[in-house]
């Protein structure tokens, strides 16, 4: 899946952004695509929208799987990245729920993420 194909994948699951993801310059770029869905991602956090919260972080993981190497490095630097804030802005509750729905995929690449060193 290149950059133009999980734009589509987004608008085409999140109806909500989809006029946001196919304007230009979004519609062309992985980290900009993947940037809506992640600002998305924490204005439903901030909605206490946990159930769209998953969905979002369904289609970032299934956009991570079936990527190229643009697209899985765009999850990694910009949605995956995004986690911090997403656990700034909840209650400890609320992000250990959010991590029990976080798809292992992500969790781990999140994981990943924190240990890393200089991060």
């Amino acid at each position: 899946m290149n950059q133009y194909e999980a734009a589509a994948q987004i608008a085409d699951e999140i109806p909500d952004i989809q006029k946001e993801i196919v304007r230009a310059p979004v519609f062309g770029s992985a980290y900009l695509s993947v940037k809506v869905l992640a600002n998305y991602t924490a204005k439903m956090l901030q909605q206490h929208q946990l159930k769209q919260v998953h969905r979002c972080m369904l289609l970032a993981e299934k956009i991570y799987n079936r990527g190229n190497q643009l697209v899985k490095t765009a999850i990694e630097n910009v949605f995956i990245f995004s986690f911090s804030s997403f656990r700034m802005s909840c209650t400890r509750q609320e992000w250990l729920e959010v991590q029990r729905i976080m798809p292992a995929v992500l969790f781990s690449l999140y994981i990943q993420q924190v240990l890393k060193p200089g991060v």
